[in-house]
């Protein structure tokens, strides 16, 4: 079998989570544009709500099952490879109807518990499938990047942005455009601002659940039609001592139960976010009407905290998650390099994939998380033209969220190298200390008016590096990389950084007057890209051998 480097690999799933976040922008901006805060509330509070049980039952599979199929592979049990796939496929495939009728039976005290209620309802069991069909998508994912193969899960990648955002947006917009047909609905939701919203709402969702099922579909038909690229004979070389069942799935447990906690702890962010900032804006807004009133024009009352909340996950958050969705393919196409490796007890080459997978992730994280810090308004701006309001509210938010962008970043390749090194426990530790960080934030800080929704934001950041230090130390133990190169590339990424970030701030603060938001924004980005390249090619970050290190 021919298997993908680690810069293929990356690249591969890098440009498929570009054009998936592309599709997902794209998707995610009319939508804000369409439901403004209040309904990107209740979509934000199904989403947080699904991820949750999604952290559960899914998150961990696909890191579970490529990492025992490169070890397989690295011992040539070809027939093992074959077992592990059917295997998982049969226990996860019941996991995720479990799941999946867990979530529609708990629907309701979910909504009620994160204060969104019957308002939120809907768009949750509208989602609730997706968890079935995102069991199965990932035991075909896992199973084929094992393989050094990312090309299943780009195009399926490709394929779920596409079906959502087509299906998603056209079914929001049937609701939004015929509210005549959904007035039998609007009594249960009475209580709302706007009671088409939450139908609005579920129907965006449903593009969720109906991506998510494409996907599973494009996997199980190219598997069926295009196979895994073994061939007869290796196959029959291994038949006599093949690996039960029970084993296998025992071992994928064993690696995939601590990464779905790790998962799971860390999407707890997102639904601390959900209970504590709602619930902490609104006691904000009891003891301080006037200012509240003020910063969020006509907005009723008792909807200030959803209209905040909402503004803040469907425009801050959405931008904030845009690099690491990429970056995360770093630690996905590193996962099966290291896992072999150390199958193979090659260590000179878990620690050069150790060093090359966090040196990539910091020559891209680093500069977008300054341009994200230093141009936030005009992101938003660019992206939310009809969202003027929203947009004002987010942009510090934003911009603080724009530092977090590095450390989340980090530590997600980090993470992977730690599971591929078989201690997937130190992420769940390092996220349970993280995670306590963005508690205690969220109930300290949100409640001061001044910062409001920015106290989730500086929590978030502060979670974040206290969860990124440690786990670069602990991976450069494991894997007795060079901590010296390390930190002196860190440095001079840093530096060439801030330089990018000063130039397109200066070239902002130029032609701020001139230009329109859009060629303001191309610009700046602009000239901070050209200056980055300049400097990292000057202080030697960009040459020959760093390239070939990424190369091969």
């Amino acid at each position: 079998m021919k298997k993908q480097t680690f810069l293929f690999s990356s690249t591969i799933l890098i440009l498929s989570a570009l054009a998936a976040k592309l599709t997902g922008a794209i998707f995610r901006i009319p939508l804000a544009n369409m439901l403004g805060g209040t309904g990107m509330g209740y979509f934000s509070s199904a989403y947080s709500i699904f991820m949750t049980v999604y952290a559960v039952s899914v998150t961990g599979l696909p890191a579970a099952v490529a990492k025992l199929t490169a070890e397989k592979s690295a011992l040539q049990r070809y027939s093992d490879l074959r077992r592990v796939k059917s295997s998982a496929l049969l226990f996860f495939s019941a996991a995720g109807l479990a799941f999946t009728a867990v979530t529609m039976l708990l629907a309701y005290p979910f909504c009620r518990f994160s204060g969104g209620g019957m308002a939120a309802m809907p768009a949750v069991l509208a989602i609730a499938p997706s968890v079935f069909f995102s069991c199965v998508t990932s035991v075909y994912r896992g199973y084929y990047e094992g393989l050094r193969n990312m090309f299943p899960t780009a195009v399926s990648q490709i394929i779920e942005g596409l079906v959502k955002l087509c299906s998603g947006l056209a079914l929001c917009l049937l609701v939004l455009k015929n509210p005549h047909k959904f007035e039998s609905f609007f009594v249960y939701f009475r209580d709302t601002e706007d009671p088409l919203l939450p139908i609005a709402a579920a129907a965006a969702v449903m593009g969720v659940t109906l991506s998510s099922a494409a996907g599973t579909l494009f996997l199980i038909l190219r598997d069926k039609i295009s196979g895994d690229g073994i061939s007869r004979e290796e196959l029959s070389s291994t038949e006599k001592d093949i690996d039960s069942r029970r084993n296998i799935i025992s071992a994928l447990l064993k690696t995939a139960v601590p990464i779905a906690v790790g998962a799971l702890v860390t999407n707890l962010t997102s639904l601390i976010d959900l209970v504590t900032i709602m619930r902490s804006l609104s006691s904000a807004a009891e003891k301080y009407p006037g200012f509240f009133a003020e910063i969020s024009g006509n907005i009723p009352t008792a909807e200030i905290p959803n209209f905040l909340f909402g503004s803040f996950t469907g425009l801050a958050v959405t931008i904030f998650n845009l690099v690491p969705s990429c970056t995360n393919m770093f630690g996905k196409g590193i996962l099966p390099a290291v896992s072999e490796a150390f199958a193979a007890r090659d260590h000179k080459q878990v620690r050069l994939s150790t060093e090359k997978a966090m040196f990539a992730t910091a020559l891209v994280s680093f500069p977008s998380a300054v341009g994200i810090c230093v141009l936030s308004g005009e992101i938003l701006g660019t992206l939310f033209p009809t969202k003027p309001l929203e947009t004002e509210i987010c942009t510090f938010s934003l911009s603080i969220l724009g530092i977090a962008v590095a450390f989340l970043c980090m530590s997600s390749t980090v993470f992977a190298i730690l599971q591929a090194a078989g201690r997937p426990d130190l992420p769940v530790k390092l996220m349970l200390a993280g995670v306590a960080v963005k508690l205690a934030g969220n109930l300290l800080l949100v409640r001061i008016p001044q910062l409001n929704i920015a106290g989730a934001a500086i929590s978030t950041l502060v979670c974040y590096t206290v969860i990124c230090l440690p786990a670069i130390d602990a991976a450069v133990k494991l894997t007795n990389a060079d901590i010296s190169y390390l930190k002196g590339i860190f440095c001079k990424i840093c530096y060439c950084s801030v330089m990018c970030g000063g130039s397109a701030l200066l070239a902002r603060n130029m032609l701020a007057e001139v230009l329109n938001p859009l060629p303001l924004l191309i610009i700046s980005i602009f000239c901070g890209v050209i200056i980055y390249i300049l400097t990292a090619l000057l202080l030697g970050i960009i040459t020959k051998n760093t390239l070939n290190l990424l190369i091969s």
